[in-house]
């Protein structure tokens, strides 16, 4: 059994978690364990909070909309989730200024061509955290 290639956790302990992904082989077993990870991560989560998803690596046909991952993923549904920024992948080659803000209820999603932007961007349109506590290891290759 290879180890997950995955890793998700707290960016901002409590006001931003972070998924990435090490490699472009996602599996099943992958997903099952984002799945599980992020349930778990999420549980007594009642304050506000944002997420990264870092898939840079990932090898996708095209980006993922918020109503799919709300299918998906049930802890996209969390009623405190205000914004998901997703990393699109290196491979895609897609213009993503010219992509839509989705939203349905309270939750936004956001696709963003770097990591640094994804970051950039939650500091311009978000209020109140604590920057200076981020787990600047958490993504491979950094910013």
């Amino acid at each position: 059994m290879r180890p997950p290639n995955f890793k998700l956790g707290w960016f901002i302990p409590y006001q931003i978690a972070a998924l990435t992904h090490f490699h472009a082989d996602v599996t099943a077993e992958d997903f099952m364990g984002v799945i599980q990870t992020g349930e778990e991560l999420l549980k007594d989560v009642d304050n506000p909070f944002h997420v990264i998803i870092d898939n840079r690596f990932v090898h996708m046909p095209a980006p993922v909309s918020l109503s799919q991952m709300k299918e998906m993923v049930a802890y996209m549904n969390h009623p405190r989730l205000q914004w998901v920024v997703v990393v699109k992948p290196a491979a895609l080659g897609l213009n993503t200024d010219g992509l839509p803000i989705e939203q349905m209820g309270e939750t936004r999603l956001k696709n963003v061509a770097s990591l640094q932007e994804a970051i950039n961007y939650l500091q311009a349109t978000t209020s109140g955290i604590a920057w200076e506590k981020m787990d600047a290891s958490f993504f491979p290759d950094g910013k």
